[in-house]
């Protein structure tokens, strides 16, 4: 038979099991190595990304809280952010400071606060009750860490050699091309490893390839993510309830014939003897995809409850269900898959507020950015729970990114497009209780050379910290920690002044 006719045969084949479902879902899903690298010894340890989409106005995250006297760094926030937000000054967008809620950084000669979302909280079900640790009592006790002023550079950069015209990452202030960056890890997509995503980078340098069973060390709970993606690494992606899989093709998922017509009739398919390259190369990912999915959903799915976690979550909560998903992955990957490096990602959307960043009459906390951090926070606190319940917390390093800070001044409800902004990192080998990087004065068009403390005409400030700074500190946690190997993972790292930042114990 030729080639061509093979070809037209053998997709005819197919189309009679395309009524199956999702296969066309699962293909690229799975991460095909030519050949697979030795995994990283050591233990176990995965990085956890939490997306915040749209631009988290980090500023109203973490406030300075030293005192509400005349010219404290405080007033100066409340004056840069045009006062506190009320009823009487709906333009307003700072927080009361007796709403903050106090935290006490080691290394800080001043006190700061986090929005007033970020308290302790409980979760019921039925007749059970669940206490949670929230973002403030992390941060505390410290197992979490901010770093700030942190955003994509090409060079360190003054406000002067901006204005002049010093070379500055392509299209600031636009979403799709700062998330990019942030998930290439570079401030510029010219690099030719900014291909994949910094994730990826260190996946395949930790990790290797996939697991024996196949599973990719790269996993998305939140669809296709470029973060995720790395040289001969494809990330496997789940969803919140589990693994999608193909209908009427695993046993038992209908009570007639046509699910053992449709398996035999895939399975002949894919175990013919194919001519061309093409046929054998898609028969062999459609066979690794179907067999890694049947495997992990009978982890997941365990009678006895292997592939669960029996932690309280908040219901109604996309980002919970999210972060439950990833323990479970976690706790099967580690225990029953020899999984040694994993890197997971996760994606809360909705934080682009040019408006409704407050709510007159709402409640501050359940409404608006309030409302957004509530959610962030409830999810952070029962995963880092369900991360206590399987014992992972001293391998589990987790971390916020998001496209980019934003104004200090208000647009008449909300705030615009900046620049550098803060992220939290959380786990037990996160060095807490401190502040990294260098936190701005909070001065709208500030010029302070000697403090490297510079904004534009709305507070749009330019990073002191760069995003390959951060993304070399976490690589090197988890094992990248030859120089030469993490220069030729961030190629732009030698033109900042610490490739490990010190947040990482």
């Amino acid at each position: 038979m030729s080639n061509s006719t093979s070809r037209r045969h053998f997709l005819k084949r197919l189309g009679g099991c395309l009524a199956s479902g999702t296969l066309m879902g699962l293909l690229p899903q799975l991460a095909l190595m030519p050949r697979a690298a030795a995994q990283s010894a050591g233990g176990y340890r995965a990085l956890v990304c939490i997306y915040l989409a749209g631009a988290n106005d980090s500023y109203n995250w973490l406030v300075p809280r030293d005192s509400e006297a005349a010219g404290s760094r405080y007033d100066t926030y409340k004056t840069s952010r045009g006062g506190v937000f009320s009823g009487s000054n709906p333009n307003g967008l700072a927080l009361a400071y007796s709403d903050l809620l106090a935290l006490t950084p080691s290394n800080q000669t001043i006190g700061f606060g986090l929005h007033p979302a970020h308290a302790d909280f409980s979760v019921t079900s039925g007749a059970n009750s669940q206490s949670h640790s929230g973002l403030r009592t992390l941060f505390n006790t410290g197992k979490a860490a901010f770093v700030c002023n942190a955003g994509p550079l090409l060079q360190p950069i003054s406000k002067s050699e901006y204005e002049a015209g010093a070379p500055r990452p392509a299209q600031l202030f636009s979403h799709n091309d700062q998330e990019l960056l942030w998930h290439v890890g570079m401030g510029s997509t010219g690099e030719s490893v900014a291909r994949f995503g910094w994730g990826g980078r260190v996946a395949r340098a930790t990790a290797g390839g996939s697991l024996p069973n196949g599973l990719s060390p790269t996993l998305s709970v939140a669809g296709a993510s470029r973060f995720l993606l790395g040289d001969q690494i494809l990330p496997y992606q789940v969803s919140s309830s589990g693994v999608d899989l193909i209908d009427n093709y695993t046993p038992g998922s209908a009570g007639n014939n046509y699910t053992a017509a449709r398996r035999a009739l895939l399975d002949d398919i894919l175990n013919d003897s194919h001519a061309h390259k093409f046929q054998r190369s898609y028969a062999s990912i459609a066979q690794r995809s179907l067999s890694v999915g049947e495997s992990l959903a009978t982890l997941l799915d365990a009678s006895d409850g292997s592939g669960n976690v029996t932690t309280l979550f908040p219901s109604g909560n996309s980002l919970a269900d999210q972060l439950k998903m990833v323990a479970r992955m976690i706790k099967v990957s580690r225990n029953s898959l020899g999984a040694q490096r994993q890197v997971y990602f996760v994606r809360l959307g909705g934080w682009d507020m040019h408006s409704g960043l407050f709510e007159t009459g709402g409640a501050l906390t359940s409404t608006g950015h309030g409302g957004l951090l509530t959610t962030l926070n409830q999810a952070i606190g029962a995963y880092w729970t369900a991360l206590g319940e399987i014992g992972a917390r001293s391998e589990v390093t987790s971390f916020t990114m998001s496209d980019f800070g934003r104004t200090l001044t208000g647009n008449g409800g909300g705030s615009d497009h900046a620049w550098g902004g803060n992220l939290v990192v959380f786990g037990d080998a996160v060095s807490g209780n401190k502040l990294y990087g260098s936190y701005p004065k909070l001065v709208v068009n500030s010029n302070d050379n000697a403090a490297r403390d510079w904004s534009l005409s709305r507070g749009q400030y330019i990073p002191t910290t760069a995003i390959e700074q951060v993304a070399a500190t976490l690589a090197k946690w988890m094992g990248v920690s030859d120089s030469a190997a993490l220069s030729a993972m961030f190629p732009l790292l030698g033109n900042f002044g610490a490739s490990d930042l010190g947040f990482m114990g």
